[in-house]
């Protein structure tokens, strides 16, 4: 479980990284070019923006459902439903 919050963290900060540096860049550089609204560039890295802000809401909402479970109270060597 330790694994998959670890996991959760990693790619968390990766998409935080992209989403607060690299797509900024991306879209001042597309805005540079002129004309947004036949822009191909600018509308994906906007587009890409939107999945990667969408991502970032899912995996936080995860990641929070993890904090609120507590380990100490699982059994070990013994399989159950849902295990």
């Amino acid at each position: 479980m330790h694994d998959l919050k670890k996991k959760l963290e990693d790619e968390i900060a990766i998409l935080e990284h992209e989403l607060r540096s690299e797509l900024p860049k991306e879209i001042r550089t597309a805005r540079a070019h002129g004309d947004l609204s036949e822009n191909a560039e600018y509308h994906a890295a906007k587009e890409r923006q939107r999945l990667v802000e969408a991502r970032l809401s899912q995996l936080s909402a995860r990641l929070c459902e993890f904090s609120m479970i507590d380990f100490s109270k699982i059994p070990r060597g013994k399989v159950g439903l849902g295990s």
